[in-house]
């Protein structure tokens, strides 16, 4: 897979932006680099977190009832402060570590799933991410831990509460789709272009967790061809 940027991206959605604002903002100490609006209401608050950027989506209107998926951690590393854990507004695990903590120099970001084997062929084998251990993998300098327990479910869409997707940037959406599939992977939605910002799709692990595929204009320097 051919990275546009060596870090993952991880969105999640809220209907409370303002606490999320002081969580992010001021108990992670990110810094928040600009607002995107997505339509239908829903606005993306783009915090970044060395490089990865946690796209806190502010939707507005509550949300149907979901499960929720097999994204259930966040680390990120921090370097001359104390380890901490907690939660974010609407419950999620966040660990702030110190650089080098369980091999973290960016981000981490933990996935349950009730196979751990199957999901490591499927990052390894289908996104072609490096294996560093035998339930660690790796992208760029981004980590995923994958520990064994309830996983996601299978959704029509990735709307829902807390932490729904990862980001991977790459310089083409649809080829790397494709290359997705032919190497074991199914998509969960066709490529789309938003304005002159970027062309994306998603795929899904074995678990039904989305993971979009994401070639942005500003990366890759390309501007993304029409629907």
């Amino acid at each position: 897979m051919r990275l546009a940027k060596q870090h993952i991206d991880l969105g999640m959605f809220t209907n409370d932006i303002e606490a999320h604002r002081r969580f992010w903002g001021e108990t992670c100490g990110l810094r928040l680099d600009h607002e995107l609006a997505l339509g239908d209401g829903i606005v993306q608050h783009r915090y970044d977190a060395h490089d990865s950027v946690i796209k806190v989506n502010h939707q507005p209107q509550p949300f149907p009832s979901v499960p929720p998926t097999g994204y259930v951690g966040l680390t990120i590393a921090r370097a001359g402060q104390p380890a901490w854990e907690g939660h974010t507004p609407d419950g999620e695990t966040v660990r702030l570590v110190p650089p080098g903590t369980d091999g973290v120099v960016g981000i981490g970001i933990t996935i349950r799933t009730p196979d751990v084997a199957r999901m490591m062929r499927f990052y390894c084998g289908a996104l072609e991410f490096d294996r560093v251990a035998p339930n660690v993998a790796r992208c760029g300098d981004s980590l995923l831990f994958m520990v064994e327990g309830p996983g996601g479910q299978e959704q029509d869409n990735f709307i829902g509460p807390n932490f729904r997707y990862l980001t991977v940037q790459i310089y083409d959406a649809d080829e790397e789709c494709a290359a997705i599939v032919r190497r074991g992977g199914r998509m969960a939605a066709p490529c789309r272009t938003l304005g002159k910002v970027a062309r994306f799709g998603f795929v899904k692990d074995p678990d039904g967790n989305w993971i979009e595929m994401s070639a942005r204009a500003s990366l890759t320097g390309i501007v993304p061809r029409p629907d």
